[in-house]
């Protein structure tokens, strides 16, 4: 992926974020994955994906990998994304959805233990 790609996947993600709460449907295609890539079903959503958008070295420098991957486990948490988002997300999509957002913080949770592995941690 180089710097561009990566920047502008960057810009929409926060740029999704910031606008899903006043959405008043939200459908698996539109939601802003934490992957450059498109994703078209919860396994496109893999730990090395999700490793090289979260902690691309083209964003973000002023957060320690650490914190990036925390702040992405608040923001993709099932309980908090349950309660504001999956209501907006259509009856038949909804399974979809929850099992995509259980990959993310799977991804998410398995890159924070390499980093508690990590000698330099």
């Amino acid at each position: 992926m180089n710097k561009v790609e990566v920047l502008a996947a960057w810009s929409n993600y926060q740029k999704w974020w910031s606008t899903a709460r006043d959405q008043d449907i939200l459908r698996f295609q539109a939601i802003s994955w934490p992957t450059v890539t498109t994703v078209t079903v919860a396994e496109d959503l893999t730990v090395n994906r999700i490793a090289s958008f979260v902690l691309s070295p083209h964003h973000s420098q002023d957060k320690s990998p650490k914190d990036r991957i925390k702040e992405q486990l608040l923001r993709w948490h099932p309980d908090r994304f349950d309660g504001r988002y999956l209501p907006k997300v259509p009856a038949e999509e909804r399974d979809a959805v929850r099992q995509a957002v259980g990959h993310v913080v799977k991804a998410l949770n398995e890159l924070i233990s390499r980093d508690r592995d990590s000698p330099f941690a």
